[in-house]
């Protein structure tokens, strides 16, 4: 079968590759059409309890993610005419953004569109906190009087304790369309603002929609303040005028869930593109420095480049959206895909340094039948490594492991297709460096590196017993430190210290309650079972309680406004900052709430018919460590405290997210890695036909696994998205090495090899090969050192370990474990 692929090859060459160089332009002009998805919950199966919970929370309770805009002022405060202008000025501009959900007043909360309960012993009602903009220290005075009257409802949730920080909470319609559009135009709107001019040159479009992805560069980037009406008929003082920053010494900021989200694709492909540019440079030169010719660099690079342009391609036409975990498939194609093409020009060179004078269809045809059992190998154990990923419950790493597979797939057909039809186009040749490696015999060898292995080789067929102690050693040693792994997962870990977004979310995480929410749902069986006593001492209990953690700021629910209502009720009395004694004095507040002119505001803690009730804890971090202990905390006082109510607690919001969203990313790398290996071993056992060699197919990518997660666990490196895809990465390439080792040992010993002249000769040429490989992979990874992306410079720094260590793992344990085995076979002949 082989051989007729391959005379079709050679004797079809331009054929071959103007047709796959059309089809890399066909793919190259599809891949402006990609698509971005950065929603967090895309990474939850679909049908998920936590995105069940959060569209019933988004749908009853009206809360949805928001976009958070800090205007500090550490100089004057924000009980200033100034600050309170730019306050309301841009709560306003943000409600009337078409991305925003402004359907009620509380929809884009703020000091100018917040309001408080005041009454008597008869009536209640409401009043904004900020009816206009106040002008004298009186007006401040009084408003910061108010503010503090009511701190439970304000303090820590708009405005700071020191009244310098102040908070608009706006919150977004659903989709990816609204999410950047909506970041965009705040950006922009802030830039302004700052008297700076936008980097962003978009706006919105007549009909205020995302038009194909593009923007509509007709429209002014900050909606006009004509449109629409201030709530409540509020309008501020010197609404046109702009102010900057550095006048009255406000700085602005933006954080929360969405602008997270958006701001780790938008820097993740940003990155990426820096980066990968430089990974091809330094792969350049890693290749010219083995090969010493510009084919031996220009052929290798021209696979793995048209391998990620076809993947690319293929992902943009068949509409498949990118994730931020996306960014990183170029990358470990490049790693994945430059092995084949590397093993067949070392191989051609060989032929070449055997007959210089040979034809090239000849030389070409001999090199890829030889080859064509191997690369095949390699290929499918690769592939069955990144298939495991199919088994993950978050969709994202399912595509990427589809399109991971479907770029290895175009790896190897590029390797053994357009690798071959360019050399039969081309003289044989190799470099003035690489004639002088004619002589196969060992003691002529002039490489440093083969020298090193043979020398290696040697020893390990004469020390077995040695070098099995230390190994087995090592791996205990190993296995105690893989013992002290632990997960956390965080976004904000995403972005370096120094970054805009990390400094806005430290600034709110440290001087106001949290930036991300944990929602709590606690649902009755029937109408009217919120309106209880004693349930609800229990809700207030279990606000007491989660709030004792550090890590939580504050919390709201029906509990915090009853508790509002009764002290409003009697003056102001601290005394009566209470729940109500009985259901009567219930249904009364309920009523008053209801009739003070702002019932919309109960609408995010309890729904229509008083059966649901929603808890809202805010959380200073969204490590996912911290969110577990808190997460915790509510589940054992739910089951200690409330088992005896007929009621159902639920959990949702972004911080349940993003601790359900680390629990199923290291149960599904944990499976993937597992479901890997043993779909490695049993391809293994039925391509070699052997239960031996292929147990040593997966034993140095095993190792290797065990060996860094000991490294993990003595360095305390938490286990997230980075150094659970470095494991997938290391099993993919990693075991091409066991396979290419194997196949040309085995080969050795059908021609009649003894053993130990075997592995020599198996170190000397394969071996050779898979260190500059594993140095080449290694090299470009390195390459992300230098990035700006946390979670890149995490992937370049464990991928090269892994490299190093699967390279050693590969030369060290084959020879040494082939040679237990001989022995063992001599031992029962005689």
């Amino acid at each position: 079968m082989w051989n007729r692929l391959y005379r079709y090859v050679v004797s079809y060459p331009k054929l071959i590759v103007g047709t796959l160089m059309l089809f890399t332009v066909f793919c190259a002009m599809q891949i402006d059409k990609l698509q971005w998805e950065t929603d967090a919950r895309v990474y939850l199966p679909k049908g998920h309890h936590a995105i069940i919970y959060d569209e019933i929370v988004a749908d009853i309770f009206g809360v949805k993610n928001s976009i958070l805009i800090a205007v500090a002022n550490e100089k004057k405060g924000v009980y200033n005419a100034e600050t309170l202008n730019r306050i309301a000025r841009i709560t306003e501009q943000v409600a009337n953004l078409p991305g925003v959900s402004a359907n009620r007043v509380i929809d884009v909360m703020s000091i100018a569109t917040a309001s408080a309960f005041v009454g008597d012993d008869d009536t209640l009602g409401s009043e904004r906190i900020m009816r206009d903009v106040p002008s004298t220290k009186e007006g401040f005075d009084q408003l910061r009087n108010t503010i503090q009257r009511n701190a439970d409802l304000f303090v820590g949730n708009i405005i700071s304790e020191d009244g310098k920080i102040a908070i608009i909470r706006a919150k977004l319609k659903e989709g990816i369309a609204n999410r950047y559009s909506t970041y965009w135009a705040i950006k922009t709107m802030l830039d302004s603002e700052r008297g700076l001019d936008s980097d962003w040159g978009g706006g919105w479009s007549d009909s205020s929609e995302w038009n194909g992805g593009e923007w509509d560069d007709s429209k002014p980037v900050v909606p006009s303040t004509e449109k629409g009406e201030w709530p409540n008929g509020m309008k501020p003082d010197n609404l046109e005028k702009i102010v900057t920053a550095d006048e009255n010494g406000d700085m602005l900021y933006m954080a929360g869930r969405p602008v997270i989200e958006v701001s780790s694709g938008l820097s993740a492909l940003k990155d990426i593109q820096m980066m990968i540019p430089l990974l091809f440079i330094v792969l350049g030169v890693m290749l010219f420095f083995f090969y010493r010719t510009w084919r031996g660099v220009l052929i290798p690079m021209l696979v793995i480049s048209c391998a990620v342009i076809w993947t690319m391609g293929t992902m943009a036409f068949l509409n498949v959206p990118m994730y931020t975990i996306s960014t990183m498939l170029p990358v470990i194609l490049v790693a994945v895909g430059i092995g084949d093409s590397m093993h067949v020009m070392s191989r051609y060179y060989d032929h070449v340094l055997k007959n210089p004078y040979g034809q090239s269809s000849e030389i070409v045809t001999g090199v890829m039948v030889q080859l064509a059992p191997p690369l095949i190998t390699t290929t499918i154990t690769t592939i069955i490594g990144f298939l495991a990923l199919l088994f993950s419950e978050m969709p994202p790493f399912k595509i990427f492991g589809l399109f991971t597979v479907l770029g290895i797939a175009y790896c190897w057909l590029l390797s053994v297709v357009l690798v071959p039809a360019i050399l039969t186009m081309m003289k044989p040749k190799v470099g003035d460096y690489l004639k002088k490696k004619r002589s196969l015999r060992v003691h002529d060898e002039d490489s440093g590196v083969a020298r090193l292995l043979t020398t290696w080789g040697q020893y390990s067929t004469k020390n077995s017993k040695i070098i099995l102690t230390v190994t087995l050693l090592f791996l205990i040693v190993s296995a105690f430190g893989a013992s002290k792994m632990y997960v956390n997962s965080s976004w904000m870990s995403d972005f370096s210290k120094e970054s805009d977004v990390s400094i806005a979310n430290d600034l709110i995480n440290d001087r106001m309650d949290g930036a991300i929410f944990l929602n709590v749902v606690v649902e009755g069986k029937s109408p009217g079972a919120l309106k209880s006593p004693e349930l609800l001492r229990k809700i207030e209990g279990m606000q007491q309680q989660v709030e004792k953690h550090l890590l939580v700021g504050d919390s709201i629910s029906i509990v915090d406004y009853l508790k509002s209502v009764n002290k409003n009720l009697h003056s102001g009395d601290i005394a009566y900052d209470r729940l109500p004694d009985t259901e009567a004095e219930i249904n009364e507040f309920l009523f008053l709430l209801s009739m003070s002119g702002r019932p919309d505001e109960l609408d995010e803690v309890i729904d229509y018919d008083y059966r649901q009730a929603n808890v809202s804890f805010l959380i200073k971090t969204d490590e996912t460590q911290y969110l577990k202990e808190i997460i915790a905390e509510v589940n054992d006082y739910v089951d200690r405290e409330m088992s005896g109510f007929d009621v159902k607690v639920n959990l949702a919001g972004s911080a349940n997210n993003s601790y359900i969203w680390a629990e199923l990313l290291i149960d599904s790398q944990v499976m993937a890695v597992l479901l890997s290996k043993v779909g490695i071993l049993i391809m293994a056992i039925i391509l070699f036909r052997s239960v031996i060699l292929g147990l040593l197919t997966v034993l140095p990518v095993t190792v290797t696994t065990l060996v860094i997660a000991g490294g993990i666990g003595f360095m305390g490196i938490p286990l997230d998205v980075s150094t659970a895809l470095a494991a997938g990465v290391a099993i993919g390439v990693g075991v091409d090495y066991a396979v290419h080792y194997l196949f040309k040992y085995r080969l050795e010993r059908k021609n009649l090899l003894k053993h130990d002249d075997a592995i020599v000769e198996s170190m000397r040429s394969v071996g050779k090969t898979v260190v500059f490989n594993a140095a080449v992979v290694t090299a470009g990874f390195m390459v992300l050192l230098a990035s700006q992306f946390p979670p890149h410079v995490k992937l370049g720094a464990f991928v090269s370990s892994y490299m190093v260590v699967s390279c050693i793992a590969a030369l060290v344990l084959l020879p040494l474990f082939l040679t237990l085995i001989n022995s063992g076979r001599q031992s029962k002949a005689v």
